[in-house]
């Protein structure tokens, strides 16, 4: 009898405790530094301690006799995951225009070529949708459109023109439309969003008007917060539901408290889930380090998780304004059960592809207008690479060799395919995550056992 492959034992910090995970199995427990250690000792023949019967070991998946047997938890847990990933909905990321009317420090876009700034044509919105209806009218679920940028959101009549395009376009074939937008001109498109079909508007705050401002003013200098919160306002009011997401770096987050109470201020904390969420985003290096980025500032993901865990326990407000998943723990907290497992973290040309203003077809939102990542056309004329598809379509952790036997595959899902491309050349390799010492975390964070 030994302990799963694939069980993982994470010490949580603070606390003498360490949390047990089956991920396969969908089990947790809490046990004592003392047992954990016992567990971890099994094979060499440790004897297990009374309080870890060896029967609600073996039902729960964490100990195991033989390979056959996590070769099995393995086999349930593919089955498993296929169903959920079935259940998913394709996202159809639209970019209008990689222009844009901000000018923020850490723009992972400002590395493209500016001669993509041009606005989409009608001729190629129409080509769009034309292609929708050959390659995903069949979907089901409907696949969602998310105008991404740049900014797809700017208030001039050609803009309010393919806006519209997209949204009738959208409505004739039963989908909803995501919209991820800086927000300086919201106010202006609330009345055409009003109209729906709008699933969800995704709206970037940095922190507090000062430290917001100096992140992300606008092209000309000023600051964009007052107007960002008054188009927030206005979809509040309209009942539009927001997505308010915070880029988080050293330079910002010990100012996230204030931004919380700012949010608990306007009544914004007071709505249903459904219509107020919001994210934290780790600022990082996708391509390359933006010009006015500070590589010192970023975090990686434990450092930022940590802090915001002190943050949090500091000022309670926190609780309110964001609720981590720490890699399936808050869902846990939240529900008493884990997520199913995921042995593919990247959605790329499988349940993700982009759009770009010129025609070009891309796997995902990291990659859309990078010509090395460049998967096809859908105007003017119609194109596949058919072998790079197959090779993003590919990706899991099935297929990359640095996972094979990873006990933390089935949590990591091989991370992000545009990372795993920019460190090693290509995206079947890992971008690996920190799952045990984000586990601990969360097992401190939501008081597990306590």
């Amino acid at each position: 009898m030994r302990l799963s492959r694939h069980a993982i034992l994470a010490p949580v910090p603070g606390r003498d405790q360490v949390l047990l995970v089956q991920p396969l199995t969908g089990q947790a427990a809490l046990l004592e530094p003392e047992s954990a250690r016992a567990l971890e000792g099994l094979a060499s023949g440790t004897t297990l301690p009374a309080d870890l019967p060896v029967d609600t070991l073996r039902e729960a998946g964490f100990v195991v006799d033989s390979d056959e047997e996590d070769r099995a938890f393995v086999a349930a847990a593919r089955a498993e995951w296929q169903v959920e990933a079935a259940r998913t909905p394709t996202q159809l990321v639209v970019v209008p225009s990689f222009g844009c009317n901000l000018a923020c420090t850490y723009c992972y876009q400002e590395l493209f070529d500016p001669a993509a700034a041009g606005l989409v044509s009608p001729e190629a919105i129409d080509a769009f949708f034309a292609y929708v209806d050959s390659h995903h009218a069949g979907e089901s679920p409907r696949p969602y459109i998310t105008l991404f940028g740049g900014e797809p959101l700017r208030d001039t009549p050609a803009h309010h023109d393919r806006i519209l395009r997209y949204l009738e376009g959208a409505r004739a074939r039963g989908m909803e439309v995501a919209v991820v937008t800086n927000g300086h001109d919201l106010p202006a498109f609330l009345p055409v969003l009003s109209s729906g079909p709008v699933k969800e508007v995704q709206v970037t705050l940095d922190g507090p008007a000062a430290l917001h401002d100096r992140r992300r003013p606008h092209a000309g200098g000023a600051g964009t917060f007052d107007r960002i919160v008054a188009g927030i306002d206005g979809l509040v009011a309209a009942k539009i539901p927001v997505n308010l997401r915070v880029v988080a770096d050293r330079e910002n987050l010990p100012a996230l408290p204030e931004l919380a109470e700012f949010a608990a201020g306007r009544g914004w904390l007071d709505l249903p889930s459904s219509r107020f969420k919001t994210q934290i985003g780790r600022n990082y290096e996708l391509f390359g380090c933006a010009s006015r980025q500070e590589k010192g500032a970023l975090f990686d993901r434990v450092e930022l998780w940590a802090r915001y865990v002190e943050l949090s326990e500091a000022h309670p407000v926190l609780r309110r304004f964001h609720q981590p998943r720490f890699h399936g723990i808050g869902h846990l907290a939240d529900t008493g059960e884990l997520p199913a497992p995921n042995f593919d973290a990247c959605p790329a040309a499988k349940k993700e592809w982009a759009f770009g203003p010129d025609g070009g077809v891309f796997g995902c939102t990291a990659t859309v207008g990078h010509p090395e990542h460049r998967l096809g056309s859908f105007f003017p004329e119609v194109s596949r690479d058919e072998a790079a598809i197959a090779r993003w379509q590919g990706r899991s952790t099935l297929s990359i060799p640095a996972c094979d036997g990873c006990a933390l595959g089935p949590v990591c899902g091989g991370g992000c395919g545009a990372i795993a491309w920019r460190e090693h050349g290509t995206p079947i390799a890992p971008d690996c995550r920190p799952v045990p010492a984000l586990y601990g975390l969360g097992a401190r964070h939501y008081g597990l056992g306590a």
